[in-house]
C-alpha cells in the first residue's frame, strides 16, 4: 500500500490514542472476557437490556480513559465492576428505571434454552427458575449483589472493590446468603 493511499489523522486527533497499543490491547482483553458476565450484572441491578449494553461500552470507555491517564493497573476487574455497578444506579436514577426480578431465558453462555427440550423438561426448569427467583428476593441486596458476583466468578477482593465493602463483609454476605438459599430451597 502505497502512503499516498492512506488517510491523513485529522489535526485533532489526540496521538496518545495511537503510540501506545499496549492499553488498547488489554481493554480489548478484558472485554472479550467480561463484557458478557458484565452485561448479565448489570443486568441482575434491574437495568433494560439496551441500557446495559450503553452502560458496558461506557464501563470499558472509561477503563480505557483510566489507563491513558496513568491510573493503577491492580484489581481491573474489580475495578471495572464498580464503574459499571455506579453507572447502573446512577441510570436508575436519572431515568427511574423500574428494577425488576426477572432473570433471562438464557444458558449461563448466554444461548437461548435448548429447542429440543420437552414441555415437561420445560415446565420443571421454569418451576425451579422460579423458585430461585422467590428464594433470591428473600435474602438482603447485599447478600443478593455479593453472591452474584460471586457467580461470575470474582473473588471476594474483587466484589468488596466493586461494591465498597470490606473483603470481610462481602465474605459474610455470601456465607449467609448461601445458608440462607439452601435453607430456602
Amino acid at each position: 500500500m502505497e502512503r499516498a493511499d492512506l488517510l491523513p489523522l485529522p489535526a485533532t486527533w489526540d496521538g496518545r490514542y495511537v503510540k501506545d497499543d499496549s492499553r488498547l490491547k488489554l481493554v480489548l482483553e478484558y472485554y472479550d472476557r467480561e463484557q458478557l458476565s458484565l452485561r448479565r450484572y448489570v443486568g441482575f441491578l434491574g437495568v433494560d437490556v439496551e441500557t446495559a449494553r450503553e452502560i458496558v461500552q461506557e464501563s470499558f470507555l472509561r477503563l480505557h480513559e483510566h489507563l491513558l491517564e496513568g491510573g493503577d493497573q491492580t484489581h481491573l476487574r474489580g475495578w471495572l465492576y464498580r464503574v459499571a455497578h455506579n453507572l447502573a444506579r446512577n441510570a436508575q436514577s436519572a431515568f427511574r428505571t423500574k428494577k425488576t426480578d426477572r432473570l433471562e431465558d438464557a444458558t449461563p453462555t448466554g444461548d437461548l434454552a435448548a429447542a429440543g427440550a420437552s414441555i415437561e423438561d420445560n415446565l420443571v426448569a421454569r418451576e425451579q427458575m422460579e423458585r430461585f427467583r422467590r428464594a433470591m428476593r428473600e435474602l438482603s441486596q447485599a447478600q443478593r449483589e455479593c453472591l452474584v458476583l460471586r457467580a461470575q466468578g470474582l473473588k471476594y477482593r474483587e466484589i468488596a472493590e466493586a461494591l465498597h465493602l470490606s473483603v470481610s463483609t462481602v465474605g459474610e454476605n455470601v456465607q449467609r446468603g448461601l445458608e440462607r438459599l439452601k435453607g430456602l430451597l
